[in-house]
């Protein structure tokens, strides 16, 4: 049993987070715009972006371990506004860390893949970084931050896919609700990804955080393909035209920030340290759609009132 606590936990990751958590654990569930309600967990509104506000919650809660999810992840808008990116994905998560530092917590701090410029993949732990856009560079730049406040934290980049709790939806989610509704949609062939699915990465987690792990470490999922393919894949296993999903390129998209084309990540190191293999992009879209079919996905929508 561990006293857990989950920032950002009504984000796509955070809400997902906190419907998996394991039952012997003790679950503090933190969120700061949009409230989470969850039977057996005790939810707490907090902006830990403010000045002390992460060192007076975490003194309160003694924390035994944190998975801090909290972030900016717009990112067209922290390229429209970089301080408030670097105020949430920078400053933010060195807060974090030196709270959990301070009441001997073990820290997973949620990254991003995006750190990368996109110019090859799959990518380790040590390749050089070199972000494109401004929510890559404060991704990394927060990254920074909790090594040098916590240098034993894990730092865990990633890519997920889920169902969101209102009103996070995700790539996934977005995919599936055009297919339901005939609606053609693109899908990017010059974007390569490794997405996980959130509630197999919070099994990585916990494993991770009872391992003691520390350092940079890359947790994507098994099988790196293009975001069309990922539409494909979804249209095809959940019954729906395939055909609705347009082969379409990055440039077409007119979006704010640049994005990195090349994204995939190279796990190797928590398969080996773990000794298990990632869940492939088949397995993961399976239980996607067990969720949905089971009533889970109501269940994680219910999370976050509207």
């Amino acid at each position: 049993m561990a006293r857990v606590l989950i920032t950002g936990a009504s984000g796509l990751l955070g809400a997902n987070l906190v419907f998996s958590a394991r039952p012997e654990d003790e679950v503090t569930a933190v969120f700061h715009q949009h409230p989470i309600d969850r039977l057996g967990v005790r939810c707490l509104s907090a902006d830990l972006s403010q000045p002390g506000a992460a060192e007076d919650l975490f003194s309160d809660l003694a924390p035994q371990w944190v998975v801090h999810c909290a972030a900016a992840t717009d990112v067209d808008r922290c390229e429209r506004e970089p301080d408030w990116a670097t105020r949430l994905n920078r400053d933010m998560a060195g807060a974090v860390a030196r709270a959990a530092y301070d009441v001997g917590a073990r820290l997973a701090h949620i990254s991003t893949d995006a750190v990368f410029d996109g110019s090859r993949s799959p990518n380790v732990e040590t390749e050089a970084t070199s972000p494109i856009n401004v929510y890559g560079r404060t991704k990394l730049e927060g990254e920074w931050a909790v090594m040098k406040a916590y240098p034993g934290a894990a730092v865990v980049r990633t890519n997920l896919y889920a169902w969101g709790a209102y009103p996070h939806r995700g790539l996934a989610a977005w995919f599936l609700e055009q297919l339901e509704n005939d609606r053609s949609c693109r899908g990017f062939t010059d974007v390569v990804f490794s997405p996980i699915l959130a509630n197999h990465l919070a099994t990585w987690l916990w494993d991770l955080l009872d391992a003691g792990m520390g350092g940079i470490c890359h947790i994507g999922g098994g099988s790196c393909l293009s975001k069309y393919e990922f539409g494909v894949k979804l249209a095809e296993a959940f019954g729906h035209d395939a055909g609705l999903i347009q082969a379409s390129s990055l440039p077409d998209a007119g979006l704010t920030a640049p994005r990195p084309k090349r994204l995939c990540l190279d796990s190797s190191r928590i398969e080996h340290e773990l000794e298990q293999a990632l869940p492939s992009i088949e397995a993961g879209i399976a239980e996607l759609r067990a969720m949905a079919l089971d009533g889970r996905r109501e269940q994680l929508n219910a999370m976050v009132p509207v």
